[in-house]
């Protein structure tokens, strides 16, 4: 009789042999914005892709367009300490929220 995996196991190893690791880890950005970033900043702006580790984010004006620019070190080391891999290389922000 075969032991029986418990189901995160069987995940974890399916993620693994299908390379969706990097993948998961990106989709962890948009699903945990605000835990990254913190309250105040989730409310005036919020990830919309990421393309070429680039992120793009949306923000409610230009006012924070600038202030968030002069933190976006600070954001990069966040988010991809959060993540666990250097996903995010560099920041763009576009006022539309």
């Amino acid at each position: 009789m075969k032991e029986i995996e418990d189901i995160k196991s069987i995940i974890g190893g399916l993620i693994r042999d299908l390379n969706m690791d990097s993948k998961l880890n990106v989709t962890n950005i948009f699903s945990h914005w605000e835990e990254i970033v913190g309250t105040e900043i989730s409310k005036k702006a919020r990830p919309v892709k990421l393309v070429r580790n680039t992120l793009y984010i949306s923000v409610a004006s230009s006012t924070w367009a600038n202030e968030l620019r002069m933190m976006s070190g600070q954001l990069i080391d966040r988010i991809n300490l959060f993540v666990g891999e250097d996903v995010v290389k560099s920041i763009k922000f576009r006022q539309n929220l």
